[in-house]
C-alpha cells in the first residue's frame, strides 16, 4: 500500500460544532493575549531605553550627600568616591586622609572627584 492510498482511505477529521465556530469568547481571548503581549513589549522597551545617570551627576549627588558629615568621614567618603571614578587622590588632600591633626580642606578632593567624573562622561 502506498502512502497516497493510505491517505485516501482515512476518514475526514470530525470536529465538534462548538469548536468549529469562532465566537465572542475566542475574540476576547485573542484581544487579551494581544494586550498582554503589548504590556510585556512596553515593559521591555522601558527597561532598554531608561535614561542612565551620568557620572558627573552621580558625583555631584555624592558630594552633596557628604556635606553634612564630620570632616574626617567626609574626606574618607570623597576619597572612596574618587577611587570609584578611577581618579587619584591629590597630594594636598592625602595628608588630611592619614593624619588626624592635619588641616582638612575638602575642596581639592571635591575638585578631583568632579574632574574624574568629567573624564569618565559615561
Amino acid at each position: 500500500m502506498t502512502p497516497e492510498e493510505l491517505v485516501s482511505r482515512l476518514a475526514p477529521v470530525r470536529v465538534p460544532a462548538d469548536f468549529a465556530r469562532f465566537g465572542v469568547q475566542d475574540v476576547l481571548v485573542a484581544v487579551s493575549l494581544g494586550l498582554l503581549a503589548g504590556v510585556l513589549v512596553a515593559m521591555l522597551v522601558r527597561v532598554l531605553t531608561a535614561p542612565r545617570p551620568r557620572k558627573l551627576e552621580t558625583a555631584r549627588a555624592g558630594i552633596a550627600a557628604m556635606a553634612d558629615l564630620p570632616p574626617q568621614e567626609r574626606m574618607a567618603g570623597l576619597a572612596s568616591l574618587l577611587r570609584a571614578l578611577g581618579g587619584t587622590v591629590p597630594a594636598v588632600a592625602r595628608d588630611a586622609l592619614y593624619d588626624p591633626h592635619a588641616k582638612i580642606d575638602p575642596v581639592p578632593l571635591e575638585d578631583a572627584v568632579l574632574a574624574a567624573a568629567r573624564r569618565g562622561r559615561k
